[in-house]
């Protein structure tokens, strides 16, 4: 056998072997979204829709991307045309903005502050925190609590404060990144998908 086709073959059976344990320790955490957490969580998202509150979302690096993510599919993949839509806003993805709070006012600030400007008592915050422990999201999460709002935590790890902090913690338990964002992003297409449903069967009128 020449020597590319041994690191191919090598190369082969280290991949299998990586995935298998990958997707072993990935896999289960998807069940988390069978239980009774994720029930009430989608409860406060539709109870915010129908009311007319926003739906904040904020979270750190690969998370901050998965907020992003998640922006895209409940404000757009939600909208059935003719229905009330979802008011949905990013908390993370004004650099600008993200940049300035983090110079002048502290890089642990760059989430509340534009929540005061924008806040109402019944919004909704998704914070979202692989240890949660972040803590802009968690100054996020506080001020969202103190202001008459829900909180959903997206947590991996141990849970960490978030978990405490949310009315509805869903907590991934491991303590690999890369598993615990795979299970976070779910939510992203579980929570779009769903209220995509809810509001095509009983959304009211635009404008209603």
């Amino acid at each position: 056998m020449s020597e590319v086709n041994q690191v191919g073959k090598q190369v082969g059976q280290a991949v299998q072997t990586f995935t298998s344990a990958y997707l072993a320790e990935t896999l289960p955490l998807f069940q988390e979204y069978g239980k009774p957490e994720f029930q009430t969580a989608m409860q406060a998202m539709v109870e915010a829709y129908l009311r007319g509150s926003t739906v904040f979302i904020c979270g750190n690096g690969g998370s901050a991307g998965t907020s992003n993510h998640m922006v895209n599919d409940l404000a757009k993949g939600s909208v059935i045309e003719g229905k009330k839509r979802l008011r949905v806003v990013g908390l993370a993805d004004n650099l600008s903005l993200l940049t300035a709070y983090a110079n002048d006012c502290g890089y642990e600030t760059i989430f509340v502050e534009p929540m005061k400007s924008l806040w109402n008592p019944g919004d909704v915050l998704i914070a979202i925190s692989a240890s949660g422990n972040s803590p802009n999201v968690l100054r996020a999460a506080e001020y969202a609590r103190a202001n008459g709002g829900q909180v959903i935590g997206l947590v991996g790890f141990s849970g960490g404060k978030l978990k405490e902090l949310s009315q509805h913690a869903i907590h991934f338990k491991s303590h690999n990144y890369g598993s615990v964002e795979d299970a976070q992003l779910m939510f992203s297409h579980l929570s779009s998908q769903f209220l995509r449903q809810y509001i095509k069967e009983s959304g009211p009128a635009f404008g209603a």
